[in-house]
């Protein structure tokens, strides 16, 4: 074997080694994460995946039998990841819960661009069942800050949530945007997303709902 081989032997196997079911399969989605926020779905190969990942294309179809499994995987991890960085705290007001909330948001997509980007080109995708689980997971995201607006166990207003789910909708786009572009900074952006809540919730806003959100 030639000086020039022994480095790339090495590599590989330093890259070929024993993981767990699900620290590989935690190690594959990861991966994913990257590709498919940074390429479009048909450039990403399982070749190219399972090169980058030191392990035979047939062990990453053992976890994901196709490549299509393999993104909804991907796509499910990175809504989960983003439901769970930004769940309200409780005790809190809801104006309070819900600044939290999106200044906790705001930090987990600027720490892991590649999982939010993932999960909103899910839901501009041709694929009905890949974009039913971006709009699923926008649907939470409304139905979370409804219910927090909302007194206890009673029903919220349909108003309330179509407006919600539009502001929703919006947060989404101009997050993607910031993490794209580079601006406006995190608190600047925090503030016009909550400062656009504030105008939906009173524009959609019912006498019986606590929203006393304009002091915080």
């Amino acid at each position: 074997m030639s000086n020039e081989q022994e480095p790339a032997v090495r590599s590989q196997q330093r890259r070929r080694r024993r993981l767990s079911v699900q620290e590989r399969r935690a190690e594959l989605i990861a991966l994913g994460l990257e590709l498919f926020a940074t390429q479009p779905y048909d450039d990403v190969w399982i070749e190219g995946v399972a090169d980058r990942a030191g392990i035979s294309r047939g062990l990453l179809y053992h976890y994901f039998p196709t490549k299509r499994d393999y993104y909804l995987a991907v796509m499910q991890a990175a809504t989960e990841g983003i439901f769970s960085a930004s769940t309200p705290s409780t005790g809190a007001s809801p104006a309070r819960a819900i600044r939290a909330g999106i200044d906790a948001f705001l930090a987990a997509v600027e720490a892991q661009p590649h999982g939010y980007l993932t999960a909103y080109r899910g839901t501009l995708s041709s694929d009905s069942e890949v974009r039913a689980v971006a709009l699923r997971a926008r649907a939470r995201q409304t139905d979370r800050i409804v219910a927090l607006l909302s007194p206890a166990g009673a029903p919220s207003p349909p108003l309330l949530r179509t407006a919600v789910h539009g502001w929703t909708a919006m947060a989404q786009d101009m997050t993607a945007d910031w993490l794209q572009r580079g601006a406006p900074d995190a608190d600047q952006l925090r503030d016009i997303l909550f400062g656009a809540l504030v105008g939906t919730i009173r524009a959609a806003g019912s006498p019986s709902l606590p929203i006393k959100v304009a002091r915080v």
